[in-house]
C-alpha cells in the first residue's frame, strides 16, 4: 500500500465508490470499471486496474468475479492473451466485465415478456410493484454501464503509451458492447414504463366492464322495483273500485310474475339489439 500511495491512486482503489474512468500517471495507467457481482442482480463491486509495461494488477471488493474465461485462455494458452502485451490482458478482462452485463439484462427482457402478458392477461396491483423494481434495476444498470463507455473511449482516443495500436481495435469492440448495453437498457426502460401504461389502461377496461354489467344488471331491474311498488301499495279495494283492482283478480299474482318477465325480457332484448352488452 506504500507503493501505490507513492504513485496517488492508493486512495481510489481502495474507496470503493468511484465512477469508471483512466487516469494517466508517469509510468502506469490507473483504470476503474464496474463489475456485477453476480449474473443474476444488479449489484455491482468496483475493480481497479493498474497497468504498467508488461504488468496488470488488479484490485476487487470480495472474492468471485466473471473472468473465469479468461483464466482459461491463459491457461489452455488459446487465442493471443500469452503472447500479447499487459494492454490486451488489461483489455480482455475489461471486456469480461462489460460482457458479464449481457446476462442481467437477458434476464430482465425475460421478466419483461412475463410481467406484459401478466399486465395483458390479469392485470394485477402487484404487477405495478414489480414494474417499478425493474425500472429501478435498469436505473442502476444504466448508471453503471454509461461510465464505461467514455472509459473506453478514452482508452482509444488517448494518446497513451501503454495502449498498442494493434489493440485498440479490441477496445473498439469493447466500446460498441458498451453502446450494445445502453441501447437494450433505454428499450427495456421504455417497455417498462409502456407497461405501466398498459396496466393503468387494462385496469380502466376492465373496470369499465364491470361497471356495464352491473349498469345493465341495474337497469333490467328498474321496471321490476316498478312494478313491485306499484303493487306493493296499500289502497283500500272496499273503498273504490279503481283501487288497484288487479288485486281482486283470480290469476292477479300470475299476471304481476308475467309482466315482470316480459318488461325484462322486452329491456333485455333492446340492450341487445342496441350492441350494449358485446
Amino acid at each position: 500500500r506504500h507503493s501505490l500511495r507513492k504513485v496517488g491512486t492508493s486512495n481510489d482503489a481502495v474507496n470503493t465508490h468511484q465512477r469508471p474512468k483512466v487516469e494517466e500517471y508517469d509510468n502506469h495507467l490507473f483504470i476503474v470499471a464496474l463489475m456485477l457481482s453476480e449474473a443474476s442482480t444488479v449489484d455491482t463491486e468496483q475493480v481497479a486496474f493498474f497497468l504498467g509495461k508488461g504488468y496488470v494488477i488488479t484490485f476487487q471488493e470480495k472474492p468471485g468475479d466473471c473472468f473465469g474465461r479468461v483464466r482459461e485462455r491463459i491457461s489452455q494458452n488459446l487465442g493471443r492473451i500469452r503472447g500479447a502485451g499487459s494492454d490486451y490482458m488489461c483489455y480482455a478482462l475489461l471486456d469480461a466485465i462489460i460482457d458479464g452485463y449481457f446476462p442481467v439484462l437477458e434476464n430482465a427482457g425475460e421478466a419483461l415478456e412475463a410481467l406484459e402478458d401478466s399486465v395483458v392477461s390479469s392485470p394485477d396491483a402487484s404487477n405495478v410493484a414489480d414494474l417499478h423494481n425493474m425500472k429501478r434495476d435498469l436505473l442502476m444498470l444504466r448508471r453503471a454501464i454509461w461510465p464505461h463507455r467514455e472509459m473506453v473511449n478514452n482508452l482509444i482516443r488517448g494518446e497513451h503509451a501503454l495502449i498498442a495500436a494493434d489493440t485498440r481495435p479490441f477496445l473498439r469492440d469493447c466500446y460498441d458492447h458498451t453502446i450494445q448495453l445502453m441501447d437494450i437498457v433505454e428499450t427495456y426502460r421504455e417497455i417498462a414504463s409502456g407497461l405501466v401504461d398498459v396496466y393503468i389502461s387494462s385496469v380502466s377496461v376492465k373496470l369499465n366492464e364491470v361497471m356495464k354489467v352491473l349498469t345493465i344488471v341495474a337497469t333490467l331491474f328498474m321496471p321490476l322495483g316498478f312494478i313491485a311498488s306499484l303493487y306493493g301499495m296499500n289502497f283500500d279495494r272496499s273503498t273504490s273500485p279503481w283501487n288497484m283492482p288487479e288485486l281482486g283478480w283470480y290469476l292477479g299474482y300470475p299476471f304481476a310474475l308475467l309482466l315482470m318477465i316480459a318488461s325484462a325480457g322486452g329491456l333485455n332484448w333492446y340492450i341487445w339489439r342496441k350492441g350494449w352488452m358485446r
